[in-house]
């Protein structure tokens, strides 16, 4: 949409700075930290909040290329910026709401709105899983369903967009007739309302009413109570002209599927626990290697961003942190295993190595003096007692001296880890570590004579040792609901699937490969999607492990299978197509990992990349 367009469409009243009516604006910018590759088509939407103006961002912007921005009534110096555009309107969150309903009115296509307390998510989902081979879709990215993520969401729409579902979410009376504005849907649905974030309404009848307005145009609502999700999305196909056998194929295919649920929420809810552990000036890392543990780095790492809790990420590996550049992660990030043939990749995305040797000392300051650059950042490891991978404190004299020679490295951070923080039995080693690591710390930083942060600290020794907090802690499975002193923290992955047989099998029959399953009573058994290829454990075969099915504990009989395995389901009322929990709020993951005498990073980073994720907010 070009800028002439969209100064009619926000309602401008004035206009000043260069003129470029003609530009054509691709991108819509509210948070400064997230300005993508196309800076040119980019438009900055200056909002305002209780506790900050966009408008102190526009200098930092623009130095940065982006040349038309939407501020509110104030005056600005046109001098400073003078190729640039700036749009002045009443209300910048109102023209946001403006432009993009006057986009949504630019197409008719069908398009599908979806409220309700909790499942908005999942259900949207559910809906492009079923719906992506026949059109064209628009959706709401993760959980945008905001007064501002459902204007950014709705800019999405294009003239490729044959079809459009966006999530609307309310906090107050009053909120829904502008996400009903823009939105403009004719297929609503309505998934379970409860009492979450009730407490801005009257009364549930009151929520109930406003979240309804939403759907004062459309030909068709279909409302979920009981999160029956297939249910919910045949309605929505009838709707839109699917016949029965379709219907019923594409939600046996949807229903077949076993998916990991990330609660980005309940992620960030136990990052600002852990923050609450620490002084404020000591800065934080959040370790995303592995695939964020299994949970999708991607989306983690922009979760975190987002936060404004976190300083650095770290992963293992070049390649994990080239592809979070690519998806648009500005943070620093620590590369802890720096791979050679990878240092070029390496400084191209200005990633930070770790330094663990005066072998990789040498290359790194090689690489960079190849491309001319000076002070690149780097980490600098030590064994205090891992004895993996680090600098001895007999080196250090060796490791300064190589470090003030030249000017292509210097270093940000010196760290290590510790042993076994989370168990007391080696509190009085974890102790040695911290004072092991001091030594070759200070060694340091009065060697270089320049300020070097010092972190040791990972989840346990967050919560266990406040003493060795440093400048900066690395948190990991904490993240994910993981505490090592029995606090409460927040489930953020769960891991579902779903029945696709139930049969009677009789007494003295066997189950699946090897035979080692007999029942000695007639039983009913089910088989779900899941094995050990998706990284569900072969040693929960023959009773060695449980799921929830309809709230119940159901054990695992036969041999886990690379695809599926089987659970004795005889004493629940359970249907073919009903969801199967194997781990989460009803199942920790912990119990899990007891079972197999192993830690709960192994069961969460087990989870094979071929089952799907799915992300959702609350």
């Amino acid at each position: 949409m070009i800028v002439d367009q969209i100064i009619v469409a926000v309602g401008a009243i004035n206009v000043v700075g260069a003129q470029c009516g003609d530009r054509d604006i691709t991108h819509l910018l509210v948070d400064s930290r997230k300005l993508g590759r196309e800076v040119e088509n980019t438009m900055f939407f200056a909002l305002r909040t209780t506790k900050d103006d966009g408008v102190n961002y526009v200098s930092d912007l623009y130095n940065k290329g982006v040349r038309v921005f939407v501020v509110h009534k104030q005056v600005i110096d046109v001098n400073q910026y003078v190729d640039a555009t700036f749009i002045v309107v009443e209300d910048t969150l109102r023209a946001l709401q403006d432009l993009a309903a006057y986009k949504r009115s630019l197409y008719d296509c069908p398009v599908i709105a979806i409220t309700g307390s909790n499942g908005k998510t999942v259900v949207k989902e559910w809906l492009y899983e079923l719906l992506k081979q026949d059109y064209c879709i628009t959706r709401s990215p993760k959980s945008y369903n905001s007064q501002i993520g459902v204007p950014l969401s709705v800019w999405q729409m294009n003239e490729h967009t044959e079809l459009a579902i966006f999530e609307a979410g309310i906090s107050e009376m009053g909120e829904m007739e502008r996400l009903q504005r823009i939105i403009q849907p004719t297929i609503g649905v309505v998934t379970y309302i409860g009492a979450e974030h009730g407490e801005n309404f009257p009364s549930m009848e009151a929520k109930r009413a406003e979240k309804m307005r939403l759907f004062e145009q459309c030909s068709v609502v279909v409302e979920d109570k009981y999160h029956q999700n297939a249910r919910t999305c045949a309605g929505v196909m009838r709707a839109l002209g699917y016949d029965e056998e379709t219907i019923a194929t594409r939600i046996m295919q949807q229903t077949h599927e076993t998916v990991l649920q990330v609660n980005l929420s309940a992620l960030v809810d136990n990052v600002r626990y852990f923050r609450s552990l620490m002084r404020q000036d000591t800065k934080l890392t959040c370790m995303v290697k592995a695939f964020a543990y299994g949970a999708g780095s991607i989306e983690v790492s922009r979760a975190l961003q987002e936060s404004n809790m976190v300083d650095y990420l770290a992963v293992a590996v070049a390649d994990e942190g080239v592809e979070l550049r690519r998806e648009g992660i500005t943070l620093p990030i620590i590369i802890m295993d720096p791979e050679v043939v990878a240092l070029d990749m390496i400084i191209e995305n200005n990633l930070e190595p770790n330094i663990y040797s005066m072998q990789v000392l040498e290359q790194i300051i090689h690489a960079v003096e190849t491309k001319g650059l000076e002070n690149y950042p780097v980490h600098i490891k030590i064994d205090s007692g891992m004895h993996r991978l680090g600098f001895y404190k007999e080196e250090m004299s060796m490791l300064i001296e190589k470090l003030k020679k030249q000017t292509a490295v210097k270093v940000n951070s010196v760290f290590s880890h510790f042993a076994g923080s989370d168990e007391p039995q080696w509190d009085t080693f974890t102790a040695e570590q911290a004072s092991y690591f001091n030594d070759c710390a200070e060694i340091l930083r009065n060697g270089l004579n320049y300020p070097i942060l010092r972190h040791i600290c990972n989840t346990a020794g967050i919560e266990r040792f406040a003493a060795y907090h440093h400048d900066m802690c690395r948190l990991g499975i904490g993240m994910y609901g993981c505490s090592f002193v029995g606090s409460t923290l927040k489930n953020v992955c769960t891991l579902k699937t779903t029945i696709l047989s139930i049969k009677t099998v009789e007494a003295g029959d066997t189950i699946g490969y090897g035979r080692h399953t007999k029942l000695n009573e007639s039983r009913q058994i089910a088989v779900i999607p899941i094995g050990y290829a998706d990284g569900f454990d072969r040693r929960f075969s023959n009773y060695g492990g449980e799921v929830i099915v309809r709230g119940k504990r159901c054990p695992v009989v036969g041999n886990v299978c690379m695809d599926q395995a089987m659970v004795d389901v005889t004493h629940t009322d359970a249907q073919v197509g009903d969801y199967v929990t194997v781990f989460g709020d009803e199942l920790p993951i912990e119990e899990l990992a007891n079972k197999l005498g192993t830690i709960t990073y192994e069961i969460l980073t087990s989870v094979s990349r071929r089952v799907q994720r799915i992300y959702f907010t609350e």
